[in-house]
């Protein structure tokens, strides 16, 4: 099983949280870590494991974290697709250009080079990190360290989007999972560098349709009550057409209308199953969850859970009362 590992500055005294950054962080970054301020440091850290990539979203206070020729020798040779979320990062590599990235910006990194970040604002990225030998194979590009500022593209866009959407969940994942999201990341990773012929139409062909149609699925469970979630609204708000939105849903074994249905009729569930909700009517609840008929909610609700709203919640709180 594949789990979270989470570091946050909440779980130790103020006195003990400067060393805590130092004992744990920067050894697993293999950094040498300066605060900026004197007030204790705040971080909260998250990472996840999986095949070939590791994940990490952090929340720090300013600082000034630096990598020695040293740490920069110690074997680990990899590559770090850096996404700046908040804040503002100054970059410096040995023996290259310096420069600066802002929320919503990128850089691709490498562990062999001695470099210095200093971090201001708020700061908040998160990388993804690939060994370099397990892109090379797959990617055009050679010489890494010209890359520096990374430019904005649909690939980059959905290799952040999706290894966030992973990042979401602190539940483990089993190997054959994992294995299938490393898969998933290192297509679009493959195609944000510039793929090879002999990768490229496989990397589209997987990683990228699977991630855009993640992307899609969570932008529609964040929207389900809009009136305006529709196919073809759904399709402009992600650059695609409607066909193609159209046919990465039925590859899924389904169809949009299908997806949106489900979702909201398990939020219609989960809200009739919460006791603190008991006061509410179903019809509210059935127009809470984007139905606008009631009639034709307790049809599909009957379809999907093979009983009519009321007799669901009546389970559900008898099912709560036996538990407490």
């Amino acid at each position: 099983m594949v789990d979270v590992f989470c570091f946050r500055s909440e779980d130790y005294r103020e006195n003990e949280r400067l060393a805590a950054l130092q004992d744990v962080y920067a050894s697993v970054e293999r950094v040498n870590i300066n605060v900026i301020g004197e007030e204790a440091p705040y971080f909260s850290v998250k990472t996840r494991q999986l095949p070939d990539i590791s994940l990490l979203d952090a929340t720090i206070s300013p600082m000034s974290p630096s990598r020695s020729r040293q740490q920069a020798a110690d074997g680990k040779d990899d590559l770090v697709f850096a996404f700046i979320e908040s804040g503002k990062v100054s970059f410096e590599p040995q023996g290259g250009s310096g420069f600066e990235l802002t929320g919503g910006e990128a850089y691709l990194g490498l562990n062999t080079r001695a470099s210095r970040h200093t971090l201001v604002g708020q700061p908040r990225f998160f990388d993804i990190t690939i060994p370099r030998a397990v892109l090379d194979p797959r990617v055009q590009v050679r010489d890494y360290a010209a890359i520096g500022k990374l430019e904005p593209s649909p690939a980059l866009m959905l290799l952040k989007q999706y290894a966030q959407a992973i990042m979401q969940t602190d539940l483990p994942f089993d190997q054959v999972l994992a294995r299938r999201c490393a898969d998933h990341l290192l297509d679009l990773a493959t195609l944000a560098l510039g793929a090879r012929k002999d990768h490229a139409e496989e990397a589209a062909a997987n990683g990228l349709a699977f991630a855009r149609l993640a992307a899609i699925k969570a932008d529609i469970r964040q929207h389900l009550t809009e009136s305006w979630l529709t196919l073809d609204e759904m399709a402009r708000r992600h650059a695609i057409s409607p066909q193609y939105l159209r046919s990465l849903f039925y590859k899924d074994s389904g169809s949009f209308t299908d997806f949106v249905r489900s979702e909201r009729l398990e939020r219609a569930h989960a809200i009739l199953s919460d006791p603190q909700q008991a006061h509410l009517r179903i019809s509210e609840i059935a127009y809470a969850c984007g139905f606008g008929d009631l009639s034709h909610f307790n049809k599909c609700f009957r379809q999907r859970f093979a009983v009519p709203p009321s007799e669901a919640r009546a389970r559900a709180l008898i099912e709560r009362k036996d538990r407490v």
